[in-house]
């Protein structure tokens, strides 16, 4: 992978968590090891991450290398759940500090608000003041799925991350300014666009996708993965990976890994070559007409 396809790529850490099933700590700290042993640098977190394992793993690993970029969030505690009052988002990112071994973290993203937040404008306060404190670069937001924001709340942030991926494009609908930058995550849309899910795909009972993935959803999902093989002359993980690479309105992009091997899988699967616009512009008709799918706009990812 050239530099400026990893400049783009970030590591998501919630499939080392433990939240996809158990997880064996020494592969942790190998994952964590080898993207930094092929030059990548920045991670987004979040304490809710297996209540905070994943966090400490980072901590051990990344300390005191100071070209790393931390990306984590706050709304969502580790133990405590769901809350954006002022007072436990300030002790949620006081240990998160801690358990990540660094004074500062490169972004903090509000985790997903939907109906939760009493006072928007005391919410970016906070977060302003901890960047006047020093303690963060930048204001970054987590969209909640298939919540609709206000624009002008998304316009007093500096990222705002949100799904983006072949069988999820609700992005291109965000009014943005230029100087926000949107990140993208599920890429591979929760592993659907692997390759390796099929119609008799079962996941274990502590993966989140078994309460969803499932029945007449899975079959749905899969029939619209099937469009596009057949539309395009590539393998589905590869044509996913160069979309999210070569879409102009996403500057970052959040793998998430589970092992070593996913990490040289991303790197050596992705070549130089984006994709032209012709087919990026192919892409989205086939998303905005659901895969010329009848009814079952219900069932989509």
């Amino acid at each position: 992978m050239n530099n400026k396809l990893k400049d783009k790529l970030v590591i998501g850490t919630w499939p080392l968590s433990g939240d996809y099933g158990h997880v064996n700590l020494k592969i942790v700290q190998e994952t964590l090891e080898t993207c930094y042993e092929h030059g990548l640098r920045e991670f987004d977190t979040a304490p809710s991450y297996g209540n905070g394992f994943i966090e400490h793993c980072l901590g051990n690993v990344m300390a005191n290398k100071d070209d790393v970029l931390i990306n984590t969030k706050v709304g969502n505690a580790a133990f405590l759940g769901k809350s954006f009052s002022v007072d436990d988002m300030r002790i949620s990112f006081e240990q998160s500090l801690k358990r990540l071994s660094i004074e500062k973290v490169n972004i903090l993203f509000l985790h997903n608000p939907r109906d939760d937040l009493d006072n928007n404008k005391v919410v970016i306060d906070f977060m302003s003041n901890l960047q006047e404190e020093g303690k963060l670069r930048f204001k970054g937001i987590s969209l909640a799925k298939n919540y609709d924001y206000d624009p002008e709340f998304l316009k007093e942030f500096d990222v705002v991350q949100d799904d983006g991926n072949l069988l999820d494009m609700r992005f291109i609908n965000l009014d943005l300014p230029k100087r926000i930058n949107f990140m993208a995550r599920s890429p591979l849309a929760g592993g659907i666009l692997s390759g390796n899910i099929t119609a008799e795909s079962i996941f274990p009972v502590g993966d989140h996708r078994s309460g969803w993935l499932i029945g007449e959803r899975l079959n749905s999902i899969l029939r619209r993965v099937n469009k596009l093989t057949t539309e395009f002359d590539m393998e589905i993980i590869e044509l996913a990976k160069k979309f999210v690479f070569s879409n102009s309105k996403i500057q970052k992009v959040i793998f998430g890994v589970k092992n070593p091997e996913h990490v040289s899988s991303i790197l050596r699967r992705t070549d130089t070559q984006e994709l032209d616009l012709e087919t990026v512009e192919k892409l989205i008709k086939l998303y905005l007409d659901d895969f010329g799918l009848e009814g079952e706009k219900h069932l989509s990812f």
